[in-house]
C-alpha cells in the first residue's frame, strides 16, 4: 500500500470521524498508549533497514529508504488502530456479536455463537481489566508497594490482586448468564441487512482492492497523463 492509498484510507477516517460526530481527543487517549510501541517500530524500522544506500549522517545509520520504510509501517499501523477505535466506538457489541454468527454459520462444526459471544466478551472484559489495573496500581502506591527493591515482590503485589479480581468479574458474570438462562442451543434470530448497507460494504471493499493492489496509483498516473 502506497501513499496515495494511505491518504485516501486518511482522508476516509477523517471523513467517518466527522460524520460519526466522535471527539478527537477520546480518540486520541485511546490511541496514546500504542504510541510508545509505534515508536519502537519506528526505530527498528529505520536503523535496520537493509539498504546499501549512504546513510544520511556520517555519525547514524539512517538511510533515507530505512526512513520513507519506517515512516509507512507506522502510517499504516495508526490507521488500522484508528479504524479498530472508531469501529469499537460506534459498534455495539450485540451488532458485532450478530454479525459474527452471520458470519460463521454457514461453517460446519463450528460454534458460531460460542465464538461471537468470547469475542463480545472480550471488547467488555478488556475496559474493565485495564480499570481494575489502575485501581490496584494506586491502592498498590498508597501502600507504598512500589518502593519496594524486590521486582518480583511488586509484581506480586499486582497480578494476584489483579487476578483475583478478574476472576471474581467473571465468577459474577456466569452466575448472571446462569441466573437468565443463557444457553447455545437456542435458536438465533439475525435481522436483516439493509440494502443500503450492503452498498455501503460493496464501496468499501471495491476501495481496499483498489488501493491494495495498487491500482489507484495506476489509474491517478493515466489521469495525469490524459491531462
Amino acid at each position: 500500500m502506497g501513499t496515495l492509498a494511505l491518504t485516501l484510507f486518511s482522508a476516509l477516517f477523517a471523513v467517518a470521524l466527522t460524520i460519526g460526530g466522535l471527539p478527537w481527543r477520546a480518540l486520541l487517549k485511546e490511541l496514546t498508549g500504542w504510541l510508545f510501541f509505534l515508536g519502537i517500530i519506528f526505530l527498528l524500522q529505520a536503523f535496520f533497514y537493509p539498504g546499501s544506500e549512504p546513510p544520511l549522517f556520517s555519525w547514524l545509520p539512517l538511510s533515507s529508504k530505512g526512513l520513507h520504510l519506517a515512516v509507512l509501517t507506522c502510517w499504516r499501523l495508526l490507521l488500522i488502530l484508528c479504524y479498530a477505535t472508531v469501529f469499537t466506538f460506534v459498534t455495539r457489541p450485540k451488532d458485532l456479536q450478530d454479525a459474527i454468527v452471520w458470519f460463521l454459520n454457514p461453517f460446519p462444526f463450528v460454534p458460531a455463537r460460542r465464538i461471537a459471544f468470547m469475542m463480545t466478551l472480550t471488547l467488555r472484559f478488556l475496559p474493565l481489566i485495564l480499570d481494575q489495573a489502575e485501581e490496584v496500581g494506586m491502592a498498590g502506591r498508597s501502600r507504598l508497594s512500589n518502593q519496594r527493591k524486590n521486582p518480583i515482590l511488586r509484581a506480586k503485589y499486582f497480578v494476584l490482586p489483579l487476578f483475583r479480581r478478574s476472576l471474581i468479574r467473571a465468577d459474577e458474570l456466569a452466575l448472571a448468564l446462569a441466573a437468565r438462562g443463557y444457553r447455545e442451543d437456542l435458536p438465533v434470530h439475525l435481522p436483516g441487512i439493509p440494502k443500503g448497507h450492503l452498498m455501503a460494504l460493496f464501496l468499501l471493499l471495491l476501495g481496499v482492492l483498489l488501493c491494495s493492489q495498487g491500482i489507484a496509483e495506476h489509474v491517478m498516473k493515466m489521469v495525469k497523463t490524459l491531462i
